[in-house]
């Protein structure tokens, strides 16, 4: 039963956030937590620690967190810091007493100054991503970060990481933290200073994995877990808890060893872990590279149907084919006529030689690029780029791999291309390392659209909703039998 001062804590929060934009939320990464969820990673929490215990809540909001730890113990000490003084204001109303304190201050300017330590930590930090935050404050925080953990962390990571390490520093020995944090964390190369934190500096006692298509926030797109982190040595035969679904029920539980967790790069699909930690065959990077397209700046204008550019008097001279869009394009094959244009698309990009002067160009081409919106001629791409109507020559490749989707089935396509045609960079292209026959071409796409679903999903990382991505060195370590 909700008591009153929860149901005002809702209605708070919900007057909050209907006042501020998704992208000021986004910016400074304010989710709060939904009461139900936070109820029972707080009874998982004292089943852990016991009641009779301080806890720190380093980024408490309005206070679900508190709400729930109070509803369960009248033992437990709670110290809430929360940066932002409207939501701070709210909670000091609901929750100030002898038994919580509520704090309006930055954490990393908390944890700085404070040299108390706690029982336990319950968090959901904010999911600020790495460019919302200045050089200043990743300095800042990446020092204070290290001084609590003796992580260094890559300036990719975003404000979450941050909190974990300080925060895990800030426990008593044997103290328990709970993270409510996207998954994301377990899989990106930024990550991997955590995840060997987590391996060998601390016992991890579980990771829990909610399923993609199950948002735990209704407006931000990320995938979360919990990860349950006791500040203690682990010894030789420690082992982790991964758990998937729902967080009280699990559809399904893996335990695994610290020492064989430290030999895989990727946390997020442990599932069906048969206790082998390296694949010993070949991977695709020992055949091919990978690029991403090229970026246009301005897909609307530059990429048009080769009879539109005739029509505007432009000919092929200043056109290259090109792929269109994988949501348009839904064939595993590219065919090409004499002259290396496709069959199955007229879709060509506007490809001026970064050496043609404006003044030599044809009329015909001068006219179109006096039409340029001024919305793209002034975006960042075209801003940056010398001349910026020249997207500069790049290579078709043999194999084109699609790397984004939201298909369990077939997630990730392969396409064989025997055209010229290039692609945007919503596609990836795979490069020989060594001159290849059209043969072996040929087989090397038929093995990789062989690879199980499940084997490519794995390989890459998920986002809320279920968007899945292969980004091209994960691409690079797919296993391929050729």
């Amino acid at each position: 039963m909700q008591n009153k001062n929860e149901i005002t804590r809702q209605r708070e929060q919900k007057r909050f956030d209907s006042s501020h934009s998704q992208e000021e939320r986004n910016e400074h990464g304010q989710f709060a937590t939904p009461y139900p969820l936070a109820s029972v990673i707080a009874k998982d929490l004292f089943s852990r620690t016991g009641k009779d215990i301080s806890v720190l809540e380093p980024s408490c909001g309005t206070g679900a967190f508190i709400s729930a730890l109070l509803s369960m113990s009248d033992r437990v000490k709670i110290t809430g810091v929360e940066k932002d003084s409207s939501l701070c204001k709210t909670a000091q109303q609901l929750w100030s007493s002898d038994a919580c304190q509520i704090i309006n201050d930055d954490f990393f300017d908390y944890a700085s100054m404070e040299s108390q330590q706690f029982d336990a930590i319950i968090s959901n930090p904010p999911y600020s991503r790495h460019h919302h935050l200045s050089q200043s404050e990743k300095r800042f925080y990446s020092q204070l970060a290290t001084t609590f953990s003796g992580v260094c962390l890559s300036g990719l990571a975003g404000l979450h990481a941050y909190f974990l390490l300080t925060g895990t520093g800030m426990l008593k020995e044997d103290g328990v933290g709970s993270w409510l944090i996207p998954s994301e964390l377990f899989s990106v190369n930024y990550g991997a200073p955590i995840r060997r934190f987590l391996t060998q500096s601390v016992s991890l006692e579980r990771i829990h994995f909610f399923d993609p298509e199950n948002l735990q926030f209704d407006d931000a797109l990320v995938t979360s877990c919990v990860a349950i982190i006791r500040k203690k040595k682990p010894d030789s035969k420690s082992n982790a808890i991964f758990t998937y679904g729902d967080f009280q029920s699990p559809r399904k539980t893996v335990e695994i060893s610290l020492a064989d967790l430290s030999k895989l790069n990727k946390w997020q699909h442990l599932e069906d872990y048969s206790g082998q930690t390296e694949f010993g065959g070949r991977v695709l990077g020992d055949y091919f590279k990978a690029k991403r397209g090229i970026a246009t700046g301005g897909n609307s204008f530059f990429i048009r149907s080769r009879s539109e550019w005739h029509q505007e008097g432009i000919s092929d001279e200043w056109l290259s084919p090109i792929l269109p869009s994988p949501r348009n394009f839904h064939l595993s094959e590219v065919t090409s006529d004499e002259s290396g244009w496709p069959q199955e698309s007229d879709t060509a990009l506007l490809n001026i030689p970064k050496s043609s002067s404006y003044a030599d160009l044809p009329p015909s081409v001068q006219n179109y690029l006096n039409t340029c919106p001024e919305k793209i001629r002034n975006g960042y791409i075209l801003k940056h780029r010398t001349p910026w109507y020249s997207i500069g020559a790049t290579a078709s490749a043999p194999i084109i791999c699609t790397y984004m989707s939201r298909s369990e089935e077939a997630p990730f396509r392969f396409i064989r291309n025997r055209s010229n045609a290039i692609m945007t960079n919503t596609y990836l292209g795979l490069y020989p390392q060594t001159s290849m026959s059209e043969t072996e071409l040929d087989n090397m796409c038929a093995a990789l659209n062989e690879i199980p679903a499940e084997v490519l999903i794995n390989g890459g990382r998920e986002y809320g909703g279920g968007l899945k991505k292969l980004e091209p060195r994960e691409l690079m370590f797919l296993p391929i039998s050729f």
